[in-house]
């Protein structure tokens, strides 16, 4: 009854021949009075193996295919986009090899520390670091957004040629960037890319900074790797210009966070429905050069105006880790009311870490005690009205309309 190549087919596919012999029968009853009933029914066996396939299929993981590049194969490989996990590799590499230098850096890092998820809804976390706050060099006293360089503060010409884990001076199209070790690393990999060093840039990002640090971050494959900046007044420790790159493994308050869209199609803020304030810009994975060079720009032109209006600002840069975001990167812009001079060394300080839920303590007690409660009192209080300004600036700034109420002159 059926032609020989169904009937081989058939035999190949078992699970599905009660499925054909059911449809098949329907047909017989109804008769093949017509060439469209003898189509249909010659038809009815490779749709039916097709569907079988596709339910075979439905419960694996779909692969996101490779983003598509728009250079050709020489260019993309002496570039930071083909290099960058070459890069980390590497880095990784060197930093447990100095981690065992003796006296390189201020203390070890515990194998596995003592942490804690804080009890509540939106599960900030903390990690015991007791050596950090009594054996880390004195932070620096910064006096504004717009500081001067004064060469004869610590700055990054002067650390230990040994700190200095890799020079990258031959990715095509990025600046010269050096990554150094934090002699005081908080986590696993904690490193600092310090740009164009010999330049003396202070602790105000720059445009070829930011580029950097979101090309770098969308062309690794560790989703474990964050990238941090606090501007001065904001925790900044330094005033030399550098973005700290270190490996938070744990997922983050910041991960999960409800996200309401402002503008363009990729600028989010926090949600009202999230305790914390803060804008997040999307780079999705299929971005093209244009559309990156784009969202940079909007980004740089935000700093720059949190800076002339003396703001002091925190950055997080993380991929994407939501259900079918994978190959996207984040970039969190948080903007503070208060403008911190100094650190407490002993106490619960807010920069880009504890912004994203992550929290370093240096006592135990502190470490057990510590509520969900005190964490949002404490942001909340160095965030205060700040971000409601940053909302309508970065809208203004996407939709084009450059002036706002916050630039304009006031007159009476």
């Amino acid at each position: 009854m059926f032609s020989r190549h169904f009937r081989v087919l058939l035999r190949k596919k078992h699970h599905v021949f009660k499925t054909f012999s059911t449809h098949f029968r329907r047909f017989l009853d109804a008769g093949f009075s017509n060439r469209y009933s003898l189509r249909v029914t010659t038809l009815l066996p490779l749709v039916i193996l097709r569907s079988a396939e596709c339910r075979q299929n439905d419960g694996q993981e779909v692969k996101r295919p490779g983003r598509k590049r728009t250079m050709s194969k020489v260019k993309y490989e002496t570039c930071l986009e083909g290099r960058a996990q070459l890069y980390l590799n590497a880095m990784k590499v060197r930093w447990e090899q100095l981690h065992k230098v003796p006296g390189l850096f201020s203390y070890q890092l515990q194998k596995s520390p003592q942490s804690r998820k804080i009890p509540g809804y939106w599960g900030f976390y903390t990690e015991l670091n007791a050596e950090r706050s009594l054996k880390r060099r004195r932070p620096q006293t910064i006096e504004n957004l717009n500081p001067t360089f004064k060469p004869l503060m610590f700055n990054f010409n002067k650390v230990d040629a040994r700190e200095v884990i890799m020079t990258i001076d031959d990715a095509y199209g990025s600046p010269e960037v050096q990554m150094i070790i934090n002699k005081s690393p908080i986590t696993k990999y904690h490193t600092l890319i310090c740009p164009e060093v010999k330049k003396n840039h202070v602790q105000r990002i720059t445009r070829e900074a930011l580029e950097f640090c979101i090309t770098f971050m969308r062309s690794i494959d560790d989703k474990d790797m964050r990238m941090g900046y606090n501007s001065p007044g904001a925790l900044a420790s330094v005033n030399h210009l550098h973005v700290h790159l270190l490996q938070m493994p744990q997922d983050l308050y910041i991960d999960q966070a409800p996200l309401d869209e402002l503008a363009g199609g990729y600028v989010y803020r926090l949600s009202r429905r999230a305790p914390t304030e803060g804008i997040c810009i999307v780079f999705k994975d299929n971005d093209n050069d244009e559309q990156v060079a784009e969202k940079v720009d909007q980004l740089y032109k935000l700093a720059m105006w949190m800076c002339q209006n003396n703001m002091p600002h925190n950055l997080f840069i993380t991929q994407d880790r939501r259900p079918g975001q994978s190959g996207n990167v984040q970039v969190f812009v948080f903007a503070r009311s208060e403008y911190c001079v100094n650190k407490d060394l002993a106490d619960f300080n807010v920069g880009f870490c504890e912004l994203a839920g992550y929290i370093p303590l240096p006592d135990p007690e502190k470490m057990e005690n510590l509520t969900e409660l005190q964490v949002l009192f404490r942001i909340r209080t160095v965030t205060g009205d700040a971000p409601k300004a940053l909302y309508e600036k970065i809208t203004h700034i996407v939709e084009g309309r450059e002036q706002s109420l916050w630039d304009q002159p006031l007159t009476i």
